[in-house]
């Protein structure tokens, strides 16, 4: 009998490891481990694009915990595609488990891959916002997650209509 498969864990086996790994789990804190947030130029300034990079999520198994580092920067660049600000966010995602098993590697990484950043998300997006205020820019928003894609598809700059001018007519 000639396979190309591999010795080890099956499609199936590794689906119902990762459900009987969900069953098991409880968020136990969500925690922002380190923020920088950086305006390379002087604003008021006008965003042309927006660059999110995100490294490997860092995964930290102690039985009967483990922690999730989730890294994201994100450059704001002007027309030139020049680097206007920076904002980078890592936050930490720690679980408990009931007691049982303890995962395979494996099922924690498919696990960490499909679920992490739905976790991470509003945390992410709310320090973003809140950072982009703070270096005195409009607020940058992550958009909203699909089930179908692994990031968001959006980042938008919240364009603010500017007050008028002391002693102008508001009409």
């Amino acid at each position: 009998m000639d396979t190309d498969e591999a010795p080890g864990t099956s499609d199936d086996e590794l689906r119902e490891q990762v459900a009987a790994l969900h069953e098991r789990l409880h968020l136990a804190d969500v925690r922002v481990q380190r923020m920088r947030a950086e305006s390379l130029s002087e604003p008021p300034f006008d965003v042309h694009s927006i660059q999110i990079h995100h490294n490997p999520c860092e995964v930290f198994h102690e039985s009967p915990r483990f922690a999730v580092r989730v890294n994201q920067i994100v450059e704001l660049r002007g027309s030139d595609e020049q680097t206007l600000a920076e904002v980078e966010v890592v936050l930490v995602i720690d679980y408990t488990l009931d007691e049982g098993p303890d995962p395979t590697e494996e099922a924690v990484g498919v696990y960490v891959e499909h679920n992490t950043y739905f976790t991470a998300h509003p945390y992410l997006r709310e320090t973003l916002q809140n950072a982009t205020l703070r270096l005195g820019m409009e607020p940058v928003v992550l958009g909203v997650l699909s089930r179908d894609q692994p990031r968001p598809t959006e980042v938008t700059v919240v364009r603010r209509v500017s007050p008028a001018p002391p002693g102008s007519d508001r009409g």
